[in-house]
């Protein structure tokens, strides 16, 4: 079930208690807030979005971790199957001392200029992303420390350009580097029984196997069948895979035409509705770890359209603004 709220309505533990009468998400209705955030995150004409940029200038503003939930600034995740965007990431904490919010990366290099995101988008963001985790929070909890994160995400009109990007990175990689992409191709494939964390290692290793590759590639087609969270609709494509997010909650918006994001209810993929007028906010698993509510799982599609031709704003389109809390 997916609920919806107005963001009058949005108090102190309204989100704890959807998620725990069984909601797996949320949509709050907040257009105008949405439209400020829109417009001062990405209609600020002095502002280069990384997927505008050159790559030494995306090289400059990574700020990178082993974790790529941790990972800050401009960076590029091109995984078939895992993962397909261009981002920029920032991470927001307050001083407790001077309520003054800052963020990291605090600018942006541009060439040989700095870019920094203006201090009244900042404030709007933690507000919003502060009144979500007190949403969250059952009542009578004590408050957590954390941080809000904002991301904005891009992704590919078409499948053509998410497979040379995805070349490209592989292309930069040495020969056991592209052996372990071709691993984890084979490993994020495994269904069932094989899919949990020891099994799908082991399956991608002997699928990369000449000959027993056959074996278990016909073991894991069987398990297929019974195995719904592979499901696809005719002209979709998997961008990024099955997951859940390592945070307490997650509030996507954002301009969509050939991307759809799906959780997992029931047994079944269910479309979320992502647009400019709601926020559609589904927990994580710091949440579920943390106040006891259900962790969502969900993916990433990209969805053949007849009006692929379309002109659009390359700035603006198939752009995802999230907004978290970890």
């Amino acid at each position: 079930m997916i609920a919806e709220l107005a963001l009058q309505d949005l108090e102190p533990g309204s989100l704890a208690r959807l998620f725990g009468a069984g909601h797996a998400a949320v949509l709050v209705r907040c257009p105008e807030v949405i439209a400020e955030l829109w417009h001062g995150l990405f209609e600020q004409s002095a502002e280069q979005m990384p997927w505008e940029a050159s790559l030494v200038d995306i090289a400059r503003n990574y700020h990178g971790s082993g974790d790529i939930t941790a990972s800050l600034g401009d960076l590029f995740y091109f995984q078939p199957g895992r993962h397909g965007y261009i981002a920029r990431k920032m991470a927001l904490s307050r001083d407790g001392g001077t309520d003054h919010v800052t963020a990291r990366p605090a600018y942006f290099v541009q060439g040989n200029r700095r870019y920094a995101t203006q201090q009244a988008v900042l404030d709007q963001c933690w507000a919003v992303g502060s009144r979500l985790m007190a949403a969250l929070a059952p009542p009578g909890t004590p408050p957590l420390d954390f941080r809000i994160v904002v991301q904005r995400l891009k992704y590919q009109e078409s499948m053509g350009d998410f497979d040379r990007l995805g070349a490209l990175a592989r292309n930069s990689l040495g020969r056991w580097g592209r052996a372990g992409c071709a691993l984890d191709e084979r490993r994020w494939e495994a269904a069932g029984m094989l899919s949990g964390r020891g099994a799908s290692d082991l399956y991608g290793i002997m699928a990369c196997v000449p000959g027993v590759g056959r074996i278990v590639a016909a073991i894991n087609r069987w398990l297929l069948r019974g195995d719904r969270r592979h499901d696809l609709a005719p002209g979709q494509r998997l961008i990024e895979g099955a997951h859940v997010d390592y945070r307490y909650f997650s509030a996507l918006c954002g301009q969509r035409h050939h991307m759809l994001t799906q959780i997992f209810m029931n047994g079944q993929w269910v479309d979320l509705p992502i647009d400019r007028r709601t926020l559609a906010v589904f927990p994580g698993s710091m949440a579920s770890h943390a106040y006891g509510v259900p962790q969502v799982l969900h993916r990433v599609l990209h969805v053949e359209r007849a009006d692929a031709s379309a002109p659009g704003n390359p700035r603006t389109d198939n752009v995802t603004l999230l907004i978290g809390s970890a």
